[in-house]
């Protein structure tokens, strides 16, 4: 497709965005107790990310004393980390009828999980978490485009708001290519399913930061990618995750104001 396609006379994209402009992000914390089917014996709270028309769900139990079921999981010197991924048969923007009828994840949600636990296992401070177990669970509600870097977006915020010890704050965005001039940041779903596209997610970094100093942590890709594309590919997706911990921070600051003068 050329470029064009994805252009009106104007320079905006369908959803009329620019290039380089991020979604819509919203996120907020509330009680797990409005959210029974959720999680019903979980104490802490839960994270609400909107980014776009990306709607997703997260809980953090831990960390805890891992139950009789999860003894073999246990570590001497620090945590262990489960991550479960729900996506609701409703969330598609095009819904189909599902032949999974176990329930189990499909291996797409499969993938997901692994990349997000193998991220956030570095991410977080497992050593301040010895003989415990952190649960991280995902429902994701709504996507459109984009989903798996909303979802790290998403943990990202919640581990912030569950005062787990991280290193450093992660942001993920994704990225396409209509050329090799032009890239588009946080795809929505019409974008992602007709580019080449991938999700980058970045550890720290500010808007002022030099791309070269970046501290890259994953690169996803959903299909074949051209190795002559990359260095754009990066350089885009790098100032869109340094604008991003702005918001995220700003965000998340907000949030835990709120809930300080809600408990005085």
């Amino acid at each position: 497709m050329s470029r064009f396609e994805f252009y009106n006379s104007q320079g905006l994209r369908i959803d009329g965005r620019r290039n380089f402009e991020l979604k819509n992000f919203e996120s907020s914390l509330t009680t797990t107790s409005n959210f029974n089917n959720f999680s019903r014996n979980s104490q802490s709270s839960t994270t609400y990310l909107q980014m776009g028309q990306n709607k997703i769900l997260v809980n953090i139990d831990g960390p805890k004393e891992p139950t009789n079921s999860n003894k073999s999981k246990i570590d001497q010197d620090k945590a262990v980390l489960d991550i479960n991924i729900n996506v609701t048969k409703f969330s598609k923007v095009n819904r189909q009828v599902s032949t999974n009828n176990n329930n189990s994840p499909d291996k797409q949600t499969q993938e997901w999980e692994f990349e997000i636990k193998r991220l956030f296992e570095k991410i977080i401070i497992m050593d301040s978490y010895p003989k415990s177990i952190i649960n991280i669970a995902v429902t994701v509600l709504q996507q459109d485009g984009g989903i798996l870097a909303s979802i790290i977006n998403c943990v990202s915020i919640a581990l912030m708001n569950n005062s787990i010890q991280i290193y450093d704050i992660v942001t993920a965005c994704s990225v396409g290519v209509v050329d090799q001039m032009h890239y588009l940041l946080d795809l929505n779903h019409l974008e992602e399913q007709f580019l080449t596209s991938g999700t980058i997610a970045v550890v720290g970094g500010s808007p002022t930061q030099n791309v070269e100093d970046a501290n890259v942590c994953l690169l996803s890709f959903n299909d074949i990618f051209p190795l002559d594309l990359l260095d754009g590919f990066m350089m885009a997706g790098i100032k869109g995750c340094c604008t991003l911990k702005d918001i995220m921070v700003t965000q998340v600051k907000a949030m835990n104001i709120n809930k300080l003068i809600e408990i005085q």
